[in-house]
């Protein structure tokens, strides 16, 4: 027995025959024009007709089962106002609840689209639009009796200036929602009578899907905005958590919202493909963001692995606060769940265990469940989702190895030490960020770009030049030479811009080792930041004393590996290069040059290695 499950996007409609066992026998995507969005909801029946010709659905299946995102809102004649449209705060106000997901857009809709709102029998919400396109049958799905507060109550009702005629009666997921009338099998090639369940909200439909059905379980609902949600036996409310119920009586459901989650990516997506003149896959940009770590992309998937690893940091310190357990797992669903990589990085960083299903976009999974538990074929929607729903890819955290210091050589007759500064003498990410970002943004301003778009030209700049140079890379200084920047105004930028000191703090057993060392060594720094800013991180650090003399970019207007700085250095210290042992954290530019001049060369993994220097000369 096979249902044809679909889910109703905010740019696509996703549909699949699913099997009473979980087997995803067919899928396809249709797309939607978003830039026709009033009328969206009339792409959803096209986009669904042309689904089952594709899918040849027509003596497959047994029933229909749909959900979508919510709460969008329909009139009959198509008029949609979707769920991320922003409504005003009168739209809040005045006869409606606090709860209510659904009112306040109503009431928005009558706002904005009086005429068509009182021509309209039914008001529906997103997916049960498409039912009554296929049925005739208005309906509202409830997820479970404790929603009725979140959609409306008969108080409600009586408090505001809404018609209840117009808002469809209750059904629970599992009740048959109408059957296919004869214009749409007409249309869609599926049998006239053929049974249409509907599992309502997506978001209903992905913790089935992903069977976030018993107290404990995680799932992450990775879609335009993403949800990672925490299935419990206690309603528990705090600050920055969404509490519902779950459709399963008893538990409830814990989110954390990150907002625009998604949509962040999509538009990078957008603009780097506008930018390179060609429609980049997602793997692509993926890829592409993982190779450039200066990438607009790189630092949204930067940023939102950071939000997902503190909403299930938030959650873990919700469930120990409350006794409650917690899996170590979590199961994603949604577009990020098709990219092993990515899913890779957000196991890394959060310290937990990602799974995917059987189906990535887990509400066809939910949905099918849902039929097939209307159809009786199973008895609950929890023994439905149990049979269904198969966990396929493990994504465990990997134990990453501590980078160790390297020691290449030491010196027998050591006299001098010529130490790096960034990320050498200071360990701070948030800083080596900022000396890249502060450029961009200063360049953005002047071509009236955002930062991101800056970013965005940065990076497909620096990905076309590595394509045509054999696979080297370009720093951003000589980036920025070829949109009329030159290395003059980018020292400038950066003597002028750059303050560590709103990053960087006195660091005392830093102080204490060089204090040390300083006392039977020269020392002096090798920098490609110019003098300014370099001076300005060793006064931040408070280690400023102990460096008398500064090689950096505006010393002799090279930078490392050039020749021109070591030699420098080796002048202002008057030493031999024998004599001379060079500190740094990257081995092209801090340490291959110097070995092959003759010093001694040790590479560290930042600051922590510099602490135990004394131990090691």
């Amino acid at each position: 027995m096979n249902v044809l499950s679909v889910d109703i996007g905010t740019t696509s409609l996703k549909a699949g025959i699913i099997s009473e066992r979980g087997e995803v026998v067919s899928f396809c995507t249709k797309q939607f024009n978003t830039e026709k969005a009033s009328f969206i909801a009339n792409q959803w029946y096209n986009a669904f007709c042309d689904a089952c010709r594709v899918l040849n659905a027509s003596d497959k299946i047994a029933a229909v089962s749909i959900s979508g995102n919510g709460p969008t809102l329909v009139c009959q004649n198509g008029r949609t106002l979707l769920w991320n449209q922003k409504l005003y705060d009168s739209d809040t106000r005045s006869g409606t609840n606090s709860f209510s997901m659904f009112l306040p857009r109503i009431k928005a809709l009558k706002r904005l689209h009086p005429e068509e709102c009182n021509a309209s029998e039914k008001i529906l919400s997103g997916p049960e639009f498409l039912v009554y396109k296929l049925t005739d049958n208005a309906v509202t799905v409830l997820p479970e009796e404790r929603f009725e507060k979140f959609w409306w109550t008969q108080e409600d009702l009586n408090n505001s200036e809404i018609e209840k005629q117009k808002l469809p009666s209750f059904i629970f997921p599992g009740t048959e929602a109408g059957k296919i009338t004869e214009k749409a099998a007409a249309d869609t090639t599926l049998p006239e009578g053929l049974p249409v369940f509907c599992t309502g909200p997506d978001f209903i439909a992905s913790l089935i899907g992903t069977d976030t059905l018993e107290s404990g379980r995680l799932c992450d609902r990775a879609g335009s905005s993403e949800g990672i949600n925490f299935c419990t036996d206690k309603e528990i409310h705090a600050a920055g958590l969404r509490t519902m119920p779950s459709v399963i009586k008893g538990l409830w459901n814990l989110s954390v919202i990150i907002n625009e989650s998604g949509s962040l990516l999509d538009q990078y997506k957008k603009d780097i493909s506008l930018l390179e003149e060609e429609e980049l896959s997602w793997k692509q940009i993926i890829d592409d963001s993982f190779s450039d770590k200066n990438s607009e992309g790189w630092r949204i998937l930067q940023t939102l692995s950071d939000s997902v690893k503190s909403a299930l940091e938030t959650l873990k310190k919700i469930a120990e606060k409350n006794n409650l357990k917690i899996e170590e797992k979590i199961t994603i669903t949604g577009g990020q769940a098709k990219n092993e990589r990515w899913l890779q990085k957000k196991a890394d960083d959060s310290k937990i265990t990602f799974l995917t299903t059987n189906c990535s976009d887990a509400e066809l999974l939910g949905n099918a469940a849902t039929a097939f538990y209307g159809l009786k074929k199973y008895k609950s929607l929890k023994e439905a989702a149990e049979k269904i729903v198969h966990k396929n890819n493990v994504f465990q955290p990997e134990i990453k190895q501590t980078k160790k210091m390297e020691v290449f050589k030491i010196p027998q007759n050591l006299k001098t030490i010529i130490f790096d500064i960034d990320s050498t003498l200071y360990t701070c990410p948030a800083y080596a960020w900022e000396q890249v970002d502060v450029q961009i943004r200063h360049w953005a301003e002047q071509q009236n770009l955002t930062f991101a778009q800056a970013r965005n030209k940065i990076s497909a700049f620096r990905k076309k030049w590595s394509k045509e140079h054999e696979g080297k890379k370009i720093s951003l200084g000589n980036t920025f030479t070829h949109f009329g920047v030159t290395i003059e105004d980018s020292v400038e930028m950066r003597r002028t811009l750059l303050e560590p000191k709103n990053f960087l703090s006195k660091d005392e057993k830093l102080i204490q080792t060089l204090k040390v060392l300083g006392a039977k060594y020269k020392m002096i720094c090798v920098t490609n930041n110019p003098l300014l800013p370099a001076r300005k991180t060793l006064d931040a650090l408070g280690v400023s004393e102990f460096f008398p003399e500064i090689v950096g970019l505006d010393t002799c207007g090279k930078s490392k590996p050039a020749l021109e700085p070591f030699e420098k250095a080796l002048e202002l210290t008057q030493s031999k290069a024998e004599e001379c042992l060079s500190i740094g954290d990257r081995f092209d530019m801090d340490i291959s040059l110097p070995l092959k001049m003759g010093m001694g060369g040790i590479l560290v993994s930042g600051v922590k290695d510099i602490y135990t220097l004394l131990d090691l000369i």
